[in-house]
């Protein structure tokens, strides 16, 4: 019911912005939770609002954590209206679709993946499903977003629904997301091309929560361990628990967040290793090539 009933408005939304946008960015708004997830709904709402056309195409189900998988055979599309789509594979899949396939020759000014369940901050942008669908984008050529809403993992639990503090803010985060991509539309080169910006903004955040630009930390928002439930036993759990390590990186996301702040970060996803240490590359594989047995004859 509750799956219908979004649809409904969003079919009202898209059809009232058709008749009145001429001037807004064409976007393909996607994210990890899924389709129907809170914080895309959220983003799609505001953006719409502004002016801009969306389209989403977006994972069937919860897709966290899978980077940048790729589904390697049979995928499905189902369109649910007249600019919603989900895909039954991850987040890069969702796009690629919806680049190749949804769009076509017809290519989005920007691809915003979110708004995210849960902060993607430091080393855990490596895992971000939400991450990873903005950097498929930027690998494909199309201008990329990634905007995440932390979470307060105590309310993991809670009823009727856990999270309430993170669904509150989306409504905030999607409103900056549209100052953001405002700042783009009125010059492109403040995203540069082959990198995407990555934005976390903070849960329960103050009025005006201040704006810094950050450094991307070596240690990641959330901490994941295993640890054997019972002695003997092979069942392993999984427990997750915010980051509170020190990386002693002036102005890192990490840090600025844990703070309350808003951060911004570009990140490249590019992996070539330093061009500094290149030498050491070529004097790697000459070593190699001289360690190495004569071919037999």
């Amino acid at each position: 019911m509750r799956t219908i009933s979004f649809f409904i408005c969003l079919s009202s939304v898209f059809f009232s912005h058709s008749l009145r946008s001429t001037s807004g960015l064409n976007i393909l708004l996607t994210n990890d939770d899924g389709y129907t997830s809170e914080g895309i709904k959220a983003a799609s709402f505001a953006l719409v609002e502004a002016g801009h056309r969306v389209t989403i195409v977006a994972p069937k189900t919860q897709q966290s954590a899978t980077g940048m998988k790729i589904t390697l055979g049979s995928l499905s599309a189902e369109q649910h209206a007249a600019e919603v789509w989900s895909v039954s594979g991850s987040p890069a899949d969702a796009v690629m679709i919806g680049l190749n396939n949804v769009f076509g020759k017809e290519v989005p000014d920007l691809v915003i993946s979110g708004a995210n369940f849960g902060q993607n901050l430091g080393s855990n942008v490596m895992l971000s499903g939400t991450v990873g669908a903005a950097s498929m984008a930027v690998f494909m050529g199309v201008p990329a977003i990634a905007l995440s809403v932390g979470l307060d993992l105590g309310e993991s639990t809670g009823s009727p629904e856990p999270y309430v503090s993170t669904i509150a803010a989306f409504p905030e985060a999607a409103e900056f997301l549209v100052a953001v991509v405002e700042q783009y539309t009125n010059n492109p080169a403040v995203i540069p091309k082959g990198e995407l910006l990555n934005i976390n903004y903070p849960v329960r955040a103050p009025a005006r929560p201040a704006i810094l630009a950050s450094r991307v930390s070596n240690i990641g928002g959330f901490v994941v361990n295993h640890e054997f439930r019972t002695e003997g036993s092979s069942t392993i759990n999984t427990i997750v628990s915010l980051a509170n390590g020190s990386d002693g990186l002036e102005n890192s996301d990490v840090a600025a967040f844990s703070k309350g702040n808003i951060t911004i970060s570009f990140l490249k996803p590019d992996w070539n290793g330093s061009q500094k240490n290149f030498a050491r590359l070529v004097e790697l594989a000459t070593a190699i090539q001289k360690s190495r047995k004569p071919e037999a004859r």
